[in-house]
C-alpha cells in the first residue's frame, strides 16, 4: 500500500511541475503609466500602457481612473481597449477612459489608477491588475 501512495504522490507531484511550467509560459505583465493626456477640458483622459505577454496570446486592457478635484468631490472613469495580439516582447496601448459616475471632470495633477490586463492564449486566461498614481497634464 505505501508503494501505491508514493507512486501516487509521485505522478501527482509530476502532474503539478507540468502544470507550473504550462502556466509560467503564460505569463504577462502590465505597467502603470507615468501620465495620461486630458482631453475636452477633462471629460476624459488617454493613457498609453505598457505590457508583455507570449507570442501568440490576446489581451485586453482595461482601465479605472479617480481624482479628487475641487470641493473634495472625486472624478472617476474607465475605458478599456480592444483586443491585441501579442508580439512576444514589450508593447504598448493607448487606453482612453471617460469621466462616469457624477461626471465630474479631471483636472491637471495626480491621480489613482488602476490597469487590469487579460492575456489568452488557446487554453488559458490570465488576469492582472496593477495599480498606482499617475500625472494628467493638457
Amino acid at each position: 500500500m505505501k508503494t501505491l501512495s508514493r507512486t501516487c504522490s509521485a505522478v501527482g507531484f509530476a502532474a503539478l511541475l507540468a502544470f507550473a511550467g504550462t502556466a509560467a509560459a503564460h505569463a504577462a505583465s502590465v505597467t502603470v503609466p507615468d501620465e495620461g493626456t486630458l482631453l475636452a477640458d477633462g471629460a476624459g483622459a488617454t493613457v498609453s500602457v505598457s505590457f508583455e505577454c507570449s507570442s501568440g496570446s490576446t489581451i485586453n486592457i482595461f482601465v479605472d481612473a479617480a481624482q479628487t478635484v475641487d470641493d473634495n468631490r472625486v472624478a472617476t472613469g474607465n475605458g478599456f481597449s480592444s483586443t491585441a495580439d501579442c508580439n512576444g516582447g514589450e508593447d504598448s496601448l493607448d487606453v482612453t477612459f471617460l469621466a462616469a459616475g457624477d461626471y465630474v471632470a479631471f483636472e491637471e495633477g495626480t491621480a489613482a489608477i488602476r490597469v487590469v490586463l487579460i492575456s489568452c492564449d488557446t487554453q488559458t486566461c490570465e488576469q492582472i491588475i496593477e495599480a498606482g498614481e499617475f500625472d494628467l497634464t493638457e
